[in-house]
Parts: structure tokens; C-alpha cells; sequence
């Protein structure tokens, strides 16, 4: 047989063989955000202060890397990590076999090593960082542009061959000075808004587009910064969606210490998105043993995303 023959016969036996009527494979896409409290190296960078804050003790980083196993997301986001060389060494040390082979982190704002970074088992096409853009206060608020306490980070995911997801990993202004303090609320806030402003430019380009915004907004759900992002769009329609608000409260806490437990941490997907949601997909990991490396839990969402 010539081999041109034999690549058509080939080809008709092994895909011409699914039975009639048999689904096509469905791509799926499991994304998570873990805030992981500190977790810096033992190097001093000259240039931050992360000497104030020890560095990460190797028995919490190994149950971070427990947790992280646990989820076994695509896409994990991370808040709070010092640098890439540290990512790396935690991927290449504790989260081998997984298939992270993409791996982020970039500066932040951050004076004390807090900085973003992710993981994916799917490739990273960009990442953009926005620490530089002024921010205005929505009104009312005062006339005091900001930046991003740390940073929006937006890391462009090939999710399938065809499709691309946008993923805003960020980490809001800390609630540090006082749950009532005003101006951590207003520079909340503002961050709140300019990562709406983000969604809203992503969906000017592509109304389909699949983009999460994830991390640590560092506030409760029904405050101004979280109603500001779940906001509905012109028309009334949903902009974002957040994935875990079936919930019972009991069961999404995600700030773990007393006396401040309480939900902060959050994956919001924009409809096109938000309708792939599987059944029992958005969870907030709740096994103890696997929350002992964090003040934070982990939260996770799995989406269907179709046949490829």
C-alpha cells in the first residue's frame, strides 16, 4: 500500500470508528487563586523590605504544594509570592509531574516582596502589567489618583487551539489599619473600578470574550469595591458573575483567622464564561491539613469549555 493510502486508511479506522452518535472529547479548564501568605525566600533583596517578614518556613510551603495538588487546576494564580525563581523551585521541587511548565511572576507595587504570580498547565501568549496607571476615584470619593497597591496583572492563556482566556489576577489594597478605615476602602475602591474598566475594554473588543478576573480583593461580599465589580453592565445584563455565590457563607470562607473570617477571595468570570460553570464546579477548599501554609484558603472553578 503507498503510504498516502495507508494514512487515509489509518485515519478511517481510528476516527471513522466512533460509533454513531458518540460525543466528540469536551475541552474543560479548571482555574484557582491561592493567596499564600509571605511566601518568601531566604535571599534579602536589597531593594524591598522583605527582611521585616521571615522567609516561608519549608513545612508550609510543602503543604501549600499539598493544597495546590489537591485542586490539580490548569491555572492557579498566586498573591503574595516574592519572585519567579522561588515559583519555579516550588513547582520543580514539590509540583513535579503536573504539567506546569508556564510559569509568571511579576512585580508589583509592593515594597515588602507581595508580589503575582501564576502557573498553567496551558500556554501564557502575554502578560501586562498595569502598577503604572493612575487611578481616579469614582465620585464622591475625593480627588486623589492612585495606583494599584500591588498590581492588575492580565495573563493571556491559550485556553483551547481556538480560544484565548484572560485571566486579571490581582490583589486589592489590605483592610490592615482597621475594617472601617476610609481610605483603604476608597483606594479599594478605585481598584475595584479600574479592574471593571479592564473587563468592560476586553468585551468591547470580544462581548464573548472569556475573561476571569481572580485573587484577593480584600473584601467582603456586598461591600462597595465587590458591588462595584458585580455591578450589571448597560442594559442591565451581567458584566461579572461571581462563580461562588451559591455557596452557604459557612462554606466559603476564605479568610481563615479570627476574628476577621470571612470571604475576600474570589473568581469572577464574565458571562460567556460564567454559563460554562459545571455542577458542584466552584469550591472552597475546606480540608484543615491542607490549610495549615496559608491564612487563606484556596477557592477553584472548573469550566466546560466545549468540543474542540
Amino acid at each position: 500500500m503507498k503510504p498516502c493510502v495507508w494514512v487515509i486508511a489509518w485515519w478511517v479506522c481510528v476516527v471513522g470508528s466512533r460509533a454513531p452518535g458518540q460525543d466528540a472529547p469536551r475541552a474543560s479548564l479548571t482555574v484557582a487563586t491561592y493567596n499564600v501568605q509571605n511566601m518568601l525566600d531566604a535571599f534579602d533583596d536589597p531593594y524591598a523590605l522583605d527582611e521585616r517578614t521571615p522567609a516561608k518556613p519549608r513545612e508550609q510551603i510543602a503543604k501549600i504544594a499539598r493544597a495546590v495538588r489537591k485542586l490539580d487546576a490548569d491555572v492557579v494564580a498566586f498573591q503574595e509570592i516574592e519572585n519567579e525563581g522561588l515559583l519555579r523551585a516550588v513547582v520543580r521541587e514539590y509540583l513535579g509531574g503536573m504539567g506546569y511548565s508556564h510559569i509568571v511572576v511579576g512585580q508589583t507595587n509592593s515594597i515588602f516582596g507581595q508580589n503575582l504570580g501564576v502557573i498553567s498547565r496551558k500556554p501564557i501568549v502575554s502578560v501586562t502589567s498595569h502598577r503604572w496607571m493612575e487611578i481616579a476615584p469614582a465620585a464622591g470619593q475625593g480627588d486623589w489618583p492612585v495606583r494599584f497597591a500591588r498590581d492588575l496583572m492580565r495573563v493571556e492563556i491559550q485556553a483551547t487551539p481556538t480560544r484565548r482566556l484572560h485571566l486579571l489576577n490581582v490583589h486589592l489594597k489590605s483592610r490592615r489599619d482597621g475594617r472601617d478605615d476610609p481610605g483603604s476602602t476608597r483606594w479599594r475602591s478605585a481598584e475595584a473600578g479600574a479592574v471593571r474598566s479592564a473587563v468592560e475594554s476586553l468585551l468591547v473588543q470580544d462581548p464573548g470574550a472569556w475573561v476571569l478576573a481572580v485573587g484577593d480583593f480584600n473584601d467582603t461580599p456586598g461591600s462597595a469595591a465587590i458591588r462595584a465589580l458585580l455591578a450589571p453592565a448597560a442594559g442591565g445584563r451581567p458584566l461579572l458573575v461571581d462563580v461562588h455565590k451559591g455557596l452557604p457563607p459557612a462554606n466559603r470562607v476564605t479568610y481563615l483567622l479570627e476574628p476577621h473570617r470571612d470571604t475576600v477571595d474570589y473568581i469572577l468570570a464574565t458571562p460567556a464564561l460564567a454559563g460554562r460553570l459545571g455542577p458542584g464546579g466552584a469550591v472552597v477548599l475546606e480540608e484543615q491539613p491542607l490549610l495549615e501554609g496559608s491564612d487563606h484558603a484556596p477557592i477553584v472553578a472548573a469550566f466546560d469549555l466545549g468540543v474542540e
